[in-house]
C-alpha cells in the first residue's frame, strides 16, 4: 500500500507538474520531508524527497537535498547498495553541491565497511551463481577479523562516535552516537580470570573527566534526551565505587531534581541509594 501511495505521489507531481510552480513544491516539501525525517518518520519523508527529486525544474540544490536524504534513509534501514546508488548519482549528477562534497570522502570507508551487503549489486545472476558456488566450498568467515590486543579501545570508538557528532549535529544519530561514546568511556570488563578492564572502569583517574566532559556537552545538544537520566547515575555510581560520596550525593540529588517529582525508575533508585551510600 505504500509502494502504491508513493507511486501514485509522483504520477500526480509529474502529471500537474506544469501547473504547480516546481520551486513553490520543493521550497515546501523540502522543509516539510526534512521535518518527518527528524521526527523518525522515514516513510513520509521518502515519499517526499522522491517526489522532490524527480518534479521537473526543481532546483539543482533541492535535487541534491532530495538524492542525499534518499540515501541517509535507505542507509539508516540497512539499504546499504541503495544508498550508495543514491549517494553516487548524487556526485555525478551535482559534484559542486554541498551534499555532494559532504558525501563523496565517506564513500570507501562505507564500501569497505559494508562490502558484504554490496554483494547484490553483482547484476549477472550467472556470476553470483558461481560465487556461491565457490562460497559452499569455501568455509572461512567473509568477514576481516581485528586483533584489539593493546589498541587504544576506547580512544579508538570515540573518533568514529565524534565524526557523527560532529557531521550530523542535532540528528537522533549524534544523540545515539554521544550515548554510544559515554558507554566507551565508562568502559568495560573482559570476561575471564585475566580480563582487562578499559575506560573508567578501568583507569579512574585518566577517564572520568572525560567522562563528565561528554556528558555536559551531550546535556547542553540534548538536554530532553531520555538517555540523560541513566547516564547520570552511571557517574553517581563512578563515583560511589571511590568511595566519593560527596560527588555520589551530588549526581543522585541531580537525577532527583531532573525528576521534576515524577516517579521513574532512576529517581527511586537514586532515592534508595542516599539511603545507603558508605560502606
Amino acid at each position: 500500500m505504500k509502494k502504491l501511495s508513493m507511486i501514485f505521489s509522483l504520477i500526480c507531481i509529474l502529471a500537474c507538474g506544469r501547473n504547480i510552480p516546481s520551486t513553490t513544491v520543493s521550497a515546501q516539501n523540502i522543509s516539510t520531508a526534512k521535518d518527518f525525517y527528524n521526527h523518525n518518520l522515514n516513510d513520509r519523508a521518502l515519499e517526499m524527497f522522491i517526489v522532490i527529486y524527480n518534479t521537473p525544474n526543481v532546483s539543482a540544490n533541492d535535487k541534491s537535498e532530495a538524492l542525499f536524504y534518499m540515501g541517509q534513509i535507505t542507509f539508516d534501514e540497512g539499504r546499504i547498495s541503495v544508498a550508495l546508488d543514491d549517494w553516487q548519482k548524487l556526485i555525478k549528477d551535482y559534484p559542486s553541491s554541498q551534499r555532494a562534497i559532504e558525501i563523496k570522502g565517506r564513500l570507501n570507508q562505507l564500501k569497505d565497511v559494508f562490502s558484504k551487503s554490496l554483494d547484490e549489486n553483482i547484476s549477472s545472476s550467472v556470476a553470483q551463481s558461481y560465487i556461491n558456488n565457490g562460497d559452499f566450498w569455501a568455509e572461512t568467515e567473509k568477514a576481516f577479523k581485528i586483533d584489539g590486543s593493546w589498541l587504544p579501545n576506547v580512544e579508538l570508538s570515540i573518533e568514529w562516535y565524534d565524526r557523527v557528532i560532529k557531521e550530523f549535529p542535532g540528528t537522533y544519530a549524534a544523540e545515539l552516537a554521544y550515548s554510544r561514546e559515554l558507554f566507551a568511556i565508562i568502559g568495560w570488563t573482559e570476561l575471564g580470570e585475566y580480563g582487562s578492564s578499559y575506560g573508567v572502569k578501568g583507569d579512574f583517574k585518566k577517564y572520568m573527566p572525560s567522562l563528565l566532559q561528554t556528558y555536559n556537552s551531550f546535556e547542553t545538544a540534548f538536554p530532553e534526551s531520555s538517555f540523560l537520566q541513566g547516564f547520570r547515575y552511571q557517574v553517581a555510581q563512578a563515583y560511589w565505587k571511590k568511595k566519593d560520596w560527596a560527588n555520589t550525593r551530588l549526581w543522585l540529588n541531580k537525577i532527583i531534581e531532573k525528576g521534576e517529582g515524577q516517579t521513574s525508575f532512576y529517581s527511586e533508585t537514586a532515592k534508595a541509594r542516599l539511603t545507603k551510600i558508605e560502606y
